[in-house]
């Protein structure tokens, strides 16, 4: 599950990445971004409160 959570936050920030590189000049793809972002928000969530040590 740790290893879930990770890959989803690696997803996540990769997508938003991937979309201010592709439309630099311009804003952000909204949509786009809001898929990475809950993408990575699943991960630490899953890492925060489901992982507790």
């Amino acid at each position: 599950m740790y290893y879930l959570a990770k890959i989803a936050q690696a997803a996540g920030l990769t997508i938003i990445i991937v979309n201010f590189l592709t439309h630099f000049p311009k804003l952000l793809n909204f949509k786009i971004f809001l898929i990475g972002g809950i993408l990575f928000l699943f991960g630490w969530i899953t890492q925060r409160f489901l992982l507790k040590s």
